[in-house]
């Protein structure tokens, strides 16, 4: 029995089940790739402007000017962003840009809040501008329907960012002064209410300071040794007028007369009274004395108060002295009295001192306790009005630009070469397989390959296909379909792309 031939495929028949069914590849491939293009073309477009900024450190080392305000890099840009992109900083860009135009239905904060949405944040490498996680460089994306517009809304808001920066370092700095400078005031405050008491506490004791501690033990001593002197003084004195007055009692302040009878009435009773404590009542002596004493109040008129002016020189110059030595052991006792006056006056102000010295070394140490904060405070002070200074100057960490936003080219979105592209792959992989399924499902025999002939048996010659009249026709009809078609296609896209690009 005979078996049938079986035919390999070559690239030729592909090529040929190709030209047979090129009916397929004429009209879905250019279809699906018409339809891409002007599904690129017609939808609204976005434009992305960037804008790449950086944080550089401080050009001055810390060692030299140490700032007050906390470095960036030990936060996240993220937050930045948060208080920068807020829909009250971006009224100020809606009122001098209009980033909608064509949306005037909208208002200036629906506008804002639009940009927030279509602005984006993304770390990248300072130099190589690639994303990146960890890094000092972000990206700002905004995307806008307008190009023009997008790279000036994007430098706007590159802006806030460099301006923020600047304003919050500045103003973080000046706090900080501002707050030592409160400081510094609050201290120099309550060094005035310690002075006031010291003054007070100076009021107070007065010569008890301890101070005056080595003044008041020397007055003490002074004052001990002169009392010491006054008392042996007084002694003196006091030894001077009792011996004079033990002399003058022995004296007649008055002469005797001849017949031996006193004159003096003072001088007969002293007599009289020494008389009557020696002898009884009834003694001669006693009884003349008492007549004696008679005889001289009856010459005097019975004045018992009147007294004789005394004649004696010895008992006037023994009474003179008597008087001198009272009157300086007086002086000595007044002055013996003001002595230990002062002394005592000293010894109290002695005692008061450790008092005095305990509560001024309190409030002196309070003092110089605020003294030495004050002057930290002073150093800290200078050292927060020169990195006030240095901060609004720009010289510390700052964001500066990297790269300035530019205007767009291509939108961003949609992908017009991505579509495109999408669509030649989809509309070839269709064809393909359009072809593939018709000809699998075709069983006309069209050369000798498809004969299915017993083995050894050779086709000697086969006819060509001849197109008649009808099929010429046809063909050009065919032909003249496309060339419309294609033209009408290429026309539609032309209007597509110009009004694509008039977005």
């Amino acid at each position: 029995m005979a078996t049938a031939t079986v035919q390999s495929t070559g690239i030729g028949d592909y090529l040929g089940a190709l030209r047979r069914r090129y009916i397929y590849l004429v009209t879905l491939l250019p279809a699906i790739i018409f339809l891409r293009v002007v599904a690129a073309f017609a939808i609204p477009p976005l434009y992305q402007s960037t804008a790449t900024i950086m944080l550089e450190m401080s050009s001055v080392p810390k060692d030299i000017i140490e700032t007050t305000v906390i470095s960036y890099a030990d936060q996240q840009i993220e937050i930045v962003q948060g208080r920068v992109m807020t829909v009250e900083n971006l009224l100020s860009i809606v009122h001098d840009i209009d980033p909608y135009p064509k949306h005037q239905d909208w208002s200036a904060n629906d506008k804002a809040q639009r940009i927030l949405d279509n602005t984006s944040l993304e770390r990248v490498d300072a130099v190589t501008l690639k994303p990146t996680q960890e890094s000092n460089a972000f990206s700002l994306h905004y995307d806008n329907p307008d190009p023009k517009i997008a790279a000036a809304i994007d430098n706007r808001l590159a802006q806030l960012f460099l301006t923020y920066n600047q304003r919050v370092r500045t103003q973080a700095a000046g706090e900080a002064a501002g707050f030592l400078q409160k400081q510094s005031e609050g201290i120099v405050q309550q060094m005035r209410e310690v002075d006031v008491r010291i003054a007070e506490v100076k009021r107070k004791y007065g010569e008890a300071m301890p101070e005056l501690q080595l003044r008041n033990q020397s007055a003490v001593e002074d004052y001990q040794r002169q009392l010491d002197a006054l008392q042996q003084q007084i002694l003196t004195a006091q030894e001077k007028e009792s011996l004079l007055a033990l002399q003058l009692s022995q004296m007649n302040p008055n002469l005797i007369t001849e017949s031996g009878d006193l004159t003096d009435v003072a001088t007969v009773r002293a007599k009289l009274t020494e008389a009557e404590q020696r002898y009884t009542p009834d003694h001669p002596e006693v009884k003349r004395l008492r007549r004696a004493l008679e005889t001289l109040m009856a010459q005097t008129g019975g004045r018992t108060g009147a007294k004789q002016t005394a004649n004696n020189p010895q008992y006037l110059l023994t009474e003179a002295q008597l008087r001198g030595a009272r009157e300086t052991l007086a002086n000595l006792q007044a002055q013996s009295r003001a002595t230990r006056a002062k002394l005592e006056q000293r010894q109290g102000w002695l005692q008061q001192s450790p008092g005095a010295e305990r509560e001024v070394a309190e409030v002196i140490r309070r003092k110089e306790v605020l003294q030495t904060e004050y002057q930290h405070i002073q150093d800290r002070l200078q050292s927060a009005n020169l990195a006030q200074t240095f901060e609004s100057q720009q010289g510390g960490e700052r964001f500066a630009m990297v790269r300035s936003p530019g205007i767009p080219r291509l939108p961003v979105y949609p992908n017009r070469v991505g579509l495109i592209m999408l669509g030649l792959i989809l509309g070839a992989a269709l064809a393909g397989i359009a072809v593939a399924v018709t000809e699998s499902m075709d069983t006309n025999v069209r050369s000798a390959k498809d004969l299915p002939l017993p083995e050894g048996v050779v086709v000697l010659s086969s006819i060509p296909f001849i197109k008649n009249s009808w099929d010429r026709r046809r063909r050009a009809l065919m032909l003249t379909s496309f060339v419309a078609a294609y033209s009408a296609a290429l026309v539609v896209v032309a209007a597509v792309i110009v009004s694509g690009g008039h977005h």
